[in-house]
């Protein structure tokens, strides 16, 4: 008998598809060799039926879930299995369809990715558009309104880069979350590099001395921010960190990547043709291909207790780095408090 599948978040890649065409992110620079398709409806039932429960739903992954055209009867699907689902889109694909069912389905929360504060920056760090993002958050919340509900939650997830903290859009943010209406904001660094052209902007602390200049400026903005009544959750990559923790409790959790390949987590099974590489610490660290099995012809029980993951899980509930694990740059990002 086979142990129940009971995690605290399940990764979801709705769709791998991405406008990202410029910019920091991975398919910026890769975008010959990036292989795009979409999780097809009934491979998400089966993957749900076969999970005892699951505290979250994340649809997230390297593409826009909302690319997927069944990625609302997902969303659903979540909730009824009694799930937190979180959407993360860059709203480029929002609309007004999108915004009536996620507030009639009850979703509990949206986040939007930014890296600037305008439209400019935002664009040439991202390749995605600012005003795509504050159109979603109006059509959303014009819904909410008409309906008198406070789902789903608003959440901006802000990428903090060496030009954006030189030019003091940390300093900035508080007051532009403010005039935005968002109450929850997680800051989070660009701790790596897609090539060597943007480590300029990386913010990776050679020394304690460094690492504290960057989290003072950070808990200054937290302050500032709760005094508007906005919780800004703050992280940065500590290079002194001695004991191993990932940040995604792999121990717990899974990634569904748009071909039905299960992986421990994204970063373990980018959809690359082809071998890639991000740059951290000045160094090139190949990202590791790490898929255990396919939804498409294995079950999901047989991929969790195949004997080799299931130690690679033991490790991490121990903090123990698996091979691959090790030098990932997200176990040195931290809570900054």
């Amino acid at each position: 008998m086979t142990a129940p599948i009971i995690l605290d978040v399940l990764h979801m890649e709705a769709s791998s598809r991405s406008r990202a065409e410029t910019g920091y992110t991975i398919r910026a620079g890769h975008k010959k060799h990036w292989l795009e398709q979409d999780l097809p409806l009934s491979l998400f039932e089966k993957l749900l039926d076969a999970i005892t429960a699951v505290a979250e739903v994340r649809f997230q992954g390297w593409g826009d879930p909302l690319a997927n055209p069944d990625i609302l009867a997902m969303l659903a699907l979540a909730k009824k299995k009694g799930a937190r689902a979180v959407l993360c889109t860059d709203a480029g694909r929002f609309t007004d369809a999108h915004a009536n069912a996620l507030v009639r389905d009850g979703i509990d929360a949206v986040v939007f990715p930014l890296a600037g504060l305008t439209e400019d920056t935002n664009f040439r760090r991202r390749g995605t558009s600012l005003f795509a993002v504050l159109a979603a958050m109006d059509r959303l919340r014009t819904i909410q309104a008409v309906h008198e509900v406070n789902l789903p939650e608003v959440i901006v997830r802000y990428s903090l880069t060496r030009s954006g903290l030189l030019g003091h859009e940390l300093e900035e943010l508080p007051r532009f979350l403010e005039g935005i209406s968002v109450r929850s904001a997680l800051v989070r660094p660009l701790s790596y590099a897609t090539s060597q052209h943007t480590e300029f902007d990386v913010i990776v602390p050679e020394d304690q001395a460094a690492y504290d200049r960057v989290a003072e400026a950070m808990r200054l903005a937290a302050t500032d921010a709760a005094g508007r009544g906005i919780r800004l959750d703050c992280r940065l990559v500590h290079g002194g960190v001695s004991r191993f923790r990932c940040p995604d409790t792999p121990g717990s959790s899974l990634f569904l990547a748009a071909d039905g390949a299960v992986s421990p987590c994204p970063l373990r099974n980018v959809p690359l043709a082809g071998e890639a590489t991000y740059r951290f610490h000045g160094q090139d660290v190949p990202f590791p291909h790490d898929v255990r099995g396919n939804l498409h012809t294995e079950t999901l029980a047989a991929i969790w207790n195949e004997p080799d993951y299931r130690e690679f899980r033991y490790k991490h509930d121990t903090d123990t780095p698996p091979e691959g694990c090790a030098g990932c740059w997200r176990s040195y990002l931290v809570p900054v408090k």
